[in-house]
């Protein structure tokens, strides 16, 4: 094809706004971020949060209502900072460090589905008694975030923030701030932060959490639904469509481990609750591995997992070295191509392997090389197994804030 003719097919193109639209939402994310450069009509497009999320709805696999983590981000448990190890779920996944963020010193809250929620910190690391000044959001793709302005002093009295946001749904998300109500420890109150109208409501719900084993701390947003665990009998969930609130029941521990619960990992999969414990044991190597039913009666026992299984499969893995410590440092859940099946992702003994529920086999997931391990000795850890990591699900997208 000529020069001129190829020239002028690019100007049509160019000039067709709904036919360059198709054409962009066939590129991948990267891609588009470097394509912002070319002129400022794509720069208005791409940035464009409709184009935004018909680009995320495309990108993710025909006919799934899911969408798929790209990588895994670590942090260590207790110690407050912004670092964290990434693990790949996908052979292009690299993931961008926050450093365009205007705080140096933050901890990371919660990933909903390509955004993120920060925590600034004031104080020294070394005190592990950091004070909380500010949240904020961001998008790690597009190196974008939002500093969020309370409506009231969150310091007042006890709180707790999570995010809500689904890009398949809706371009806009939501923030959720729990507050303790002074007069009464099991009284709450909510104020909610809509980005649609850049607004909050203030206190338009109290409710009661009955006990003290509620986690408000440890959020899964999942079907429209923000869920909180609990280390009690019961827990609750807010719906945000209906704007409601729920009561979902928690798993009892069978009676040989007499309840004493060493670490409990609340995650979700395809729109699925899933809840992981370990029980005290001089050798922790099981891992009950439970999934809420959907019409949300009750957990089921999908598996009870043991890591020495793995070792089998692993022969370099030394789990279980140390009593009454579990033989791996955390764990998460992601899906499978089988759009009904799991698997459970845990970081044993400095690498990364997972039981695939799937093909029931142990498998490796990440391993980061002869003498690396994930984790390193800190002064408040004895040795490396006593470390516990903390995952957060990266999704690659050009969701906005």
């Amino acid at each position: 094809m000529k020069p001129k003719m190829m020239s002028r097919y690019a100007e049509e193109i160019g000039n067709n706004h709904d036919l360059l639209t198709q054409l962009l939402l066939r590129l991948p994310t990267k891609s588009l971020l470097k394509f912002k450069c070319v002129s400022k009509q794509w720069l208005s497009l791409i940035s464009d949060p409709q184009f935004c999320l018909s680009h995320t709805r495309h990108q993710h696999r025909d006919g799934d209502r899911y969408l798929e983590p790209t990588a895994l981000l670590l942090t260590v448990q207790c110690i407050a900072s912004p670092e964290f190890d990434v693990v790949p779920l996908k052979h292009y996944s690299k993931v961008p460090f926050f450093d365009y963020i205007s705080s140096s010193n933050f901890n990371l809250i919660q990933s909903c589905n390509g955004l993120f929620l920060l925590e600034s910190v004031d104080g020294d690391d070394e005190d592990n008694d950091n004070d909380v000044y500010g949240y904020s959001i961001c998008n790690p793709t597009t190196k974008k975030f939002k500093k969020l302005s309370f409506p009231r002093n969150p310091k007042d009295y006890e709180f707790y923030v999570s995010l809500a946001f689904d890009p398949l749904k809706s371009p806009h998300y939501k923030v959720i701030v729990v507050r303790e109500v002074s007069e009464n420890p099991y009284m709450f109150e909510m104020d909610i932060y809509v980005s649609e109208t850049n607004c909050w409501k203030v206190s338009e719900f109290v409710f009661e959490a009955k006990g003290e084993g509620m986690a408000f701390e440890d959020a899964v947003f999942c079907n429209g639904r923000l869920h909180w665990n609990s280390y009690i009998n019961e827990s609750l969930y807010f719906d945000d469509e209906k704007e409601s609130f729920q009561i979902m029941p928690m798993p009892t521990p069978p009676i040989e481990h007499h309840q004493v619960q060493i670490h409990r990992y609340f995650g979700e999969i395809n729109g699925g609750l899933y809840l992981a414990v370990t029980y005290h044991a001089y050798t922790a190597l099981d891992l009950d591995v439970h999934q809420m039913s959907s019409d949300y009666s009750h957990w089921f026992l999908k598996d009870r997992l043991n890591l020495g299984d793995a070792m089998k499969v692993f022969s370099e893995l030394n789990l279980g070295c140390h009593p009454f410590v579990p033989g791996f440092s955390g764990v998460s859940f992601v899906g499978l191509e089988k759009k009904d099946e799991a698997k459970v992702v845990i970081w044993a003994d400095g690498k990364i392997i997972c039981y695939d529920f799937g093909d029931a086999a142990w498998k490796m997931v990440y391993d980061p090389g002869p003498g690396l391990k994930f984790g390193t000795h800190h002064d408040i850890y004895n040795h490396l197994h006593e470390q516990r990591f903390i995952s957060y699900k990266y999704y690659e997208n050009l969701s906005s804030i």
